[in-house]
């Protein structure tokens, strides 16, 4: 039975949203094909029917949207403080397969092809360029440093914070960050 043009994206924005909470939570090398699969009710067959490139296109793609969809405090933060609030606090910690693909892949984003790795940086770059808008500094030299040390230290936050098993711990984590970013003047 030939499935329609409308059930192939509604497959195909299935599995997209499948693997982006997966590999949030386990890793792009810790789900298979099959369990990517399985999970939107397809079999391999209809897998590759959507994604003939195999894990890598997915992968690619998964992380595309992951940016894409993952990036409303970024988008609706109209102040730095807000945006750091907001990265920085427990529910955003706390929500692994739906939060930041940053500190959650990473790690595991380091290890991929450049095809998986160009929408991570594009996505990486997006952040960089909302950072530096709600900090309302120029678009220099000093801006992007500025911006990429509140990208590191938040995701950094995140990633401690997510990693320990001391709630005061990574508490302490979040405030401190928080703290140096929103008392901070450019």
């Amino acid at each position: 039975m030939k499935v329609t043009k409308e059930k192939a994206a509604s497959n195909k924005a299935a599995i997209l949203q499948a693997a982006a909470h997966l590999y949030r939570e386990h890793g792009v090398e810790g789900v298979g094909i099959g369990q990517l699969a399985r999970s939107v009710g397809l079999t391999h067959g209809g897998f590759y029917g959507q994604f003939p490139g195999g894990k890598e296109e997915l992968a690619a793609a998964a992380v595309q949207q992951m940016f894409e969809s993952d990036r409303s405090a970024f988008k609706q933060a109209t102040t730095l403080t807000e945006l750091v609030e907001a990265y920085l606090s427990e529910r955003h910690v706390a929500g692994v397969g739906t939060g930041c693909p940053v500190p959650a892949l990473a790690a595991d984003i380091a290890r991929q092809t450049d095809t998986v790795k160009q929408p991570f940086t594009a996505g990486i770059r997006a952040m960089l360029a909302t950072i530096e808008r709600v900090d309302g500094v120029e678009n220099d030299e000093t801006s992007h440093l500025r911006a990429a040390q509140i990208l590191a230290s938040m995701v950094g936050a995140v990633l401690l914070a997510r990693a320990v098993d001391d709630p005061q711990l990574a508490r302490l984590f979040r405030e401190a960050t928080a703290e140096a970013w929103c008392s901070s003047t450019p």
